[in-house]
């Protein structure tokens, strides 16, 4: 005999929470989750792959729409494979660009911690305006010349 798990008992082991899974089936992506006679959603061993699948499409970004497409693609089987591999390969963009910016991102607040651990040690928002030119990070000028071009519109950001 196969064990069921009930939404109480998905939401304890993979920590969603079966508010989370009740909008899942609402939005139509547990479609392939089996019911017993009185309603109770019966998830088997089997249901785990599908469903940690779209919590890392939801988590990476995938709206619900696509994530609904995915899944009605998924229950048509080995018909769909090209199709699903589309879907990946897209998806896969989309993330490396979000990546792209967040590392953008994150260098600057990188330089942004570097340069007040520098301000600090000169009790000086402005120590390097006293500076001579040659005496100036590079990085400070790196980061004045990407803000110039911001505000003069070169790059957006």
């Amino acid at each position: 005999m196969s064990e069921f798990y009930t939404i109480h008992d998905v939401a304890q082991r993979t920590g969603i929470s079966a508010y989370t899974l009740r909008y899942y089936d609402k939005e139509g992506l547990l479609t392939f989750v089996k019911r017993s006679e009185s309603g109770i959603r019966l998830f088997s061993e089997a249901d785990f792959e599908p469903l940690y699948t779209i919590t890392v499409l939801k988590k990476s970004g995938m709206p619900i729409k696509e994530i609904r497409e995915f899944m009605k693609l998924y229950l048509r089987g080995n018909e769909t494979i090209h199709e699903r591999l589309l879907m990946f390969q897209e998806h896969k963009k989309n993330l490396q660009k979000k990546i792209d910016e967040l590392n953008a991102m994150m260098a600057i607040v990188d330089y942004k911690c570097w340069y007040f651990e520098e301000a600090e040690k000169h009790n000086d928002i402005n120590y390097y305006m006293e500076l001579k030119e040659d005496e100036i990070d590079p990085k400070i000028k790196d980061f004045m010349k990407t803000v110039e071009d911001f505000r003069s519109g070169k790059k957006a950001g």
